[in-house]
């Protein structure tokens, strides 16, 4: 069996793949994977076609040219490849390929490194082509390093509150009854804390909610952008709230992206926030959202572990790690059933980042113990109250309006 965990130069991993005379298969076909064949057919290497996870990807059945195959059915066409991986989720990624029998692959982002994304951005904002193929060479990097305590990415939630009010949303706002901006003094001791234990993180996600909705959303902000752990700080909105003027200076930092999802006519401030983002510069990028993977309502399923387990494998959200009141989650999903206590309390879903005593003394077993938790998880106990979020899962229309809050059940007060 190969496992390709060293680093090599950039000339010599080109080297060594042209000498195994294996079919050569880009894993992602998305921006990213684009930039590797663009790669690959500069340096003589023969692209055969993409894979991907995603079931509604692969049935699109070509990309940039080439056909696109669902990676479970990889097998079905190749006994041997070699895999080249352009997605940031390479754990996940290496995990299904060496279930599937492809011990050859290679993290693209070490491909990556001092590629000029401009000359390859055309079906992509360059903003985001540099986030995306950034997001995966900071990935790849900590896959590499073992030692390092290295995250894709956190989610910072700042509050409860959203300007939409939709059914069907992951995060779960539309169960929350008296929903309030979370306290600002609490966010900054729990990145504190979270920073002394991490290594580095590529992207910290402000969120809510609407984070624009907190008009204190600046301070969190401002906190994440001076950390030097932080290699980006991005803000997802969903287009209905312009921030103040006074905070533009701020936006403009180069750690911070902008990502705003456009819901049609109920994104009724995107193209006046388009506006102010492009006239002073600020890196942004819209998503414009045509569906939601359903989640389910929040109610006990009483699944077995082995069904759970499966539901957390499958499941595209289990590595957005979310801080929430001081603890650390593997999902918001997660996070948010915990605070609307839509599920009994359970201590191993989380860690509670405030409550471990930090210190030169013992950081090396805290951060062992948060490694743990973000890498060797099997499941949650809240994924019994959940689908996950496969990637071929049920889609449901995107922001369907409701006029009060769902009910729940309540486990505790």
């Amino acid at each position: 069996m190969v496992c390709i965990l060293s680093k090599p130069s950039k000339q010599s991993l080109l080297d060594e793949i042209k000498s195994k005379k294996l079919p050569v298969v880009i894993a992602g076909a998305g921006v990213v994977g684009k930039t590797l064949l663009s790669i690959c057919k500069d340096n003589g290497i023969e692209v055969e076609c993409f894979c991907d996870n995603s079931k509604k990807v692969a049935e699109v059945k070509k990309f940039c040219g080439l056909e696109v195959i669902y990676t479970p059915d990889l097998k079905k066409k190749y006994k041997n490849a070699i895999v080249l991986i352009s997605v940031a989720s390479i754990k996940d990624t290496v995990d299904l390929l060496h279930n599937l029998g492809f011990f050859n692959w290679y993290a693209g982002g070490l491909l990556l490194k001092d590629f000029d994304v401009s000359q390859n951005s055309d079906d992509a904002s360059l903003d985001y082509a540099k986030f995306a193929i950034e997001n995966c060479i900071l990935c790849h990097d900590g896959y590499l390093n073992p030692d390092k305590l290295f995250l894709r990415s956190i989610d910072v939630v700042i509050t409860e509150c959203c300007s939409l009010k939709c059914k069907d949303c992951s995060n779960l706002m539309q169960y929350y009854e008296n929903p309030k901006n979370c306290d600002i003094g609490m966010l900054l001791k729990s990145l504190d804390a979270f920073c002394a234990i991490v290594d580095e993180v590529m992207d910290f996600r402000v969120i809510g909610g609407e984070p624009f909705v907190n008009k204190e959303w600046y301070l969190i902000v401002r906190r994440l952008v001076a950390e030097p752990k932080a290699k980006r700080v991005v803000i997802y909105t969903n287009g209905t709230i312009v921030p103040d003027k006074k905070h533009i200076p701020l936006l403009k930092n180069k750690k911070v992206l902008v990502i705003i999802s456009d819901y049609g006519t109920l994104s009724k401030k995107l193209s006046e926030l388009k506006q102010v983002l492009e006239e002073n510069k600020i890196a942004h990028h819209v998503l414009k959202i045509t569906e939601w993977l359903d989640c389910s309502a929040i109610a006990a399923h009483n699944r077995g572990v082995r069904q759970n387990k499966e539901i957390f494998r499958v499941c595209c959200a289990k590595n957005m790690a979310t801080l929430f009141d001081g603890k650390l989650y593997r999902c918001p999903y997660s996070a948010n059933a915990d605070r609307l206590a839509a599920i009994p309390d359970c201590k191993s879903d989380y860690v509670d980042i405030m409550h471990e005593p930090i210190s030169a003394k013992n950081i090396r077993a805290i951060k062992n113990k948060v490694k743990r938790f973000l890498l060797y998880k099997e499941y949650l106990k809240a994924c019994d109250f959940c689908n996950g979020r496969p990637l071929s899962g049920v889609e449901v229309p995107p922001s369907a309006q409701i006029e009060k809050p769902l009910k729940y059940r309540k486990y505790s007060e």
